[in-house]
């Protein structure tokens, strides 16, 4: 049974999507500053509002206010593209690693099916609860002792710096 989906005008939602198979797909700096560049791009493209996010190895979260709450659209964006010039890249410098992204149907895959879990925050509370979780991510798995050490992370943000993503602050 599909998931069903409530796509409310400015409500934010918190996000959580994989690489295939959970591989550390996001493995080098120069791949999460790829995409730190893909969520800018495409939340201007799609006029959407970015809360808080983190780039981890293996999968990312977010929280983002679709303002006209279709979050549909913007996975879409945010997945497509980036695995397309991914797969592309990973054939052209023959990278090992691809032959592991095999889906079901015998296509490279660099996402996991579905499209991940996808939550309506409903208060401030909530947003502000999810924020936390996120920045502390890094931390969790040991990658670095402080938030704001993960430059992938609006954690920086928060902390008053300004990265190459727009976060809309305030909860």
């Amino acid at each position: 049974m599909p998931v069903k989906h409530y796509d409310i005008p400015n409500q934010a939602r918190f996000l959580t999507y994989s690489c295939f198979d959970r591989l550390p797909l996001f493995n080098t700096p120069d791949i999460r500053n790829l995409y730190l560049h893909e969520i800018a791009k495409q939340s201007v493209r799609l006029t959407f509002d970015v809360i808080a996010y983190v780039i981890m190895p293996e999968h990312i979260h977010m929280i983002v206010v679709p303002r006209d709450g279709r979050v549909g659209p913007v996975l879409r964006g945010l997945k497509q593209g980036f695995a397309r010039r991914m797969l592309r890249r990973m054939t052209d410098e023959g990278d090992p690693v691809q032959a592991k992204l095999v889906g079901p149907h015998g296509k490279p895959s660099f996402w996991m099916r579905g499209g991940g879990h996808d939550r309506n925050l409903r208060s401030d509370h909530d947003i502000r609860e999810k924020i936390g979780y996120i920045h502390q991510n890094p931390v969790r798995r040991g990658l670095v002792d402080r938030a704001l050490d993960w430059k992938w992370s609006s954690a920086g943000d928060y902390a008053g710096g300004v990265g190459v993503v727009r976060v809309r602050k305030g909860w």
